[in-house]
């Protein structure tokens, strides 16, 4: 999970699959998710909906991070942002999930 400092700040976590997902793209690639993982939930002057986008007829919401794509949602009262898909842009709209 994303780091944490008090009650008020959101965190990070990836589902199974999304973290096997993760695992199978290059470190670069990772790293650079990472990050965008971090920046998103210590946004000192943003909340973490602020960097999503609504999926059309799906739960998740977007969040972009260069050629790929998180399937995410807001766990609101925990505070958590939940990554369920990680995939690249190409392929992340499919219906196979």
């Amino acid at each position: 999970m994303g780091p944490t400092t008090n009650d008020d700040d959101w965190e990070w976590a990836f589902s199974s699959r999304a973290e096997n997902q993760l695992a199978q793209l290059p470190t670069e690639t990772q790293d650079r998710i990472i990050t965008k993982l971090d920046d998103v939930v210590s946004s000192e002057w943003r909340e973490p909906a602020d960097f999503l986008e609504p999926l059309t007829n799906s739960p998740y919401k977007k969040l972009r991070v260069g050629t790929y794509r998180l399937g995410c949602r807001l766990r609101s009262e925990e505070r958590i942002l939940r990554v369920e898909s990680v995939r690249k842009r190409d392929g992340a709209y499919s219906a196979d999930d």
